[in-house]
């Protein structure tokens, strides 16, 4: 075989790897930008959290955590706005706008040097991520066939997640081989601060992923609107909101899905705050222990997502997403119940595998059963109920803890004598215990809602794109 066909078959090869993992080139490109864009956000975290605890001198962790917030807390007001955009402009060139911004945008950090303009950068990173997260979930059944769609998802769960530990790592070599670097000469003007550095590779991350979306052939639906300054009229932005909120709140299918993630992660979200206080207080198995819960339950969801992605065309999504989220709650409710940590690891695992599942088949559901022109502002919605209730465990889960142990002091003495068998009651384990009754009770929801869809035999008033195929020419 000579070099020219072996340059060939290889080629062929790559192709048919594509084509089996990927389903189109066009996918593998999306699903690469989305890979390079999630390293550079978690990078992005990584390096703004340390200069936040150095900025903040004496309050370090005060400085985090408001830095933190100006991250999390404006998805829940601008989500659904940035989703009418998405859905009014050209999609790939929103998306390669928002990189090319992110990057100006890190490029400067290094210059900041007080706690309230690092907040000011975190809110406009924020700011473009959730312009460029609803323009991408809204192309990605335009890309694909709809029988790949949870793959589909499942690859894009794995660049969310699965990116962490790669930034986590690439922070620690450059962090590490800049501690003891001199700053004379050029390299003092290249970065005033020590995180400089970082802060420029990850500027790259999103100048590669501007790239790889700019080759996309996103075909872009003209808005009635067709001037860019027709289509930012103040009128037309609140009008599309409110039917972007309608469309939600009508479309049973879209509805389901809502109230099945947003009320399970109110449950499950108050894992986050809690779990170590459990680990120590309850298994006493100290930090350690709580890693070891973690590492059980993110293997879970991966095993999960793997699973699903086998076995998706053997599944009915809607009546498994129902009982993903059910069986999440029961798990929960469970490994709340014991005191042995292998078997809490065991069962955290299970908690992980209908997580997977769960998100998966949500935003599989979402992309099947979703108009084009209005997806950007349903996943727009759907970020913006996951951040609030993600805020409401974070906040409402210790204060439940501590009310709990508090009833629980004067009621029980924090224990009930069932037998001979002792069965502590510490708040944390009544605030799990209704965590876990949440969930289940979510799970119900979904399900009572899907079967009043089956029963009526329609998908929701404002219509349905379900399986559509895309142009024959994205095979090609």
């Amino acid at each position: 075989m000579t070099a020219e066909e072996a340059t060939r078959e290889g080629r062929r090869s790559w192709a048919g790897f594509q084509r089996r993992i990927f389903a189109t080139p066009q996918f593998f490109r999306l699903w690469s930008a989305q890979v390079v864009t999630s390293t550079g956000d978690w990078l992005g975290f990584l390096a703004i959290s340390v200069v936040a605890a150095r900025l903040g001198s004496g309050t370090p962790e005060a400085a985090i955590g408001l830095v933190l917030a100006a991250r999390l807390v404006p998805g829940i007001f601008f989500s659904q706005v940035a989703g009418v955009l998405a859905d009014r402009f050209d999609r790939r060139r929103l998306m390669v706008v928002c990189d090319l911004a992110r990057a100006g945008i890190l490029l400067i950090v290094p210059l900041v040097n007080s706690v309230w303009q690092l907040v000011l950068v975190s809110l406009a990173l924020e700011a473009f991520t959730l312009l460029w997260i609803p323009a991408k979930e809204a192309s990605v059944p335009n890309l694909l066939p709809a029988k790949h769609l949870t793959a589909a998802n499942s690859l894009s769960m794995l660049a969310t997640y699965a990116t962490f530990p790669v930034a986590s790592l690439i922070y620690a070599r450059v962090a590490g081989a800049l501690e003891g670097a001199s700053r004379d000469g050029w390299l003092g003007l290249l970065y005033p601060d020590k995180q400089g550095p970082v802060f420029y590779l990850d500027a790259l991350t999103f100048v590669a992923s501007a790239a790889l979306v700019f080759s996309l052939p996103l075909r872009h639906h003209r808005h009635p609107d067709r001037s860019a300054r027709a289509a930012l009229r103040w009128e037309g932005v609140v009008r599309e909101y409110r039917q972007g909120w309608r469309y939600v709140v009508v479309n049973p299918t879209v509805r389901s899905v809502n109230i099945g993630l947003a009320t399970a992660l109110i449950g499950g979200g108050m894992l986050i705050p809690l779990a170590l206080v459990y680990a120590i207080e309850v298994l006493r198995v100290g930090e350690g222990g709580f890693a070891d819960i973690v590492t059980a339950l993110s293997a879970g969801v991966g095993v999960g997502v793997v699973v699903l992605s086998l076995l998706q065309r053997r599944v009915h999504k809607h009546r498994v997403f129902a009982r993903s989220v059910t069986g999440a709650g029961l798990c929960l409710l469970v490994a709340a119940s014991l005191g042995s940590l292998p078997w809490v690891m065991l069962v955290a695992g299970a908690v992980g595998m209908c997580a997977g599942g769960m998100y998966v088949l949500g935003f599989t559901l979402l992309h099947e059963h979703t108009a084009d022109e209005v997806r950007g502002r349903v996943f727009a919605g759907l970020y913006s109920i996951v951040r609030l209730c993600v805020v409401l465990a974070l906040v409402v889960g210790p204060l439940l803890a501590a009310a709990f142990d508090r009833i629980s002091e004067l009621l029980f003495d924090r224990s009930i004598h069932i037998g001979s068998v002792v069965v502590e009651l510490p708040g944390v384990r009544l605030t799990l215990w209704l965590a876990g009754l949440t969930v289940i009770v979510a799970g119900l929801l979904a399900r009572r809602t899907q079967r009043a869809v089956a029963a009526a035999g329609a998908d929701g008033a404002a219509g349905s794109l379900a399986g559509a195929e895309p142009d024959s020419s994205l095979e090609d």
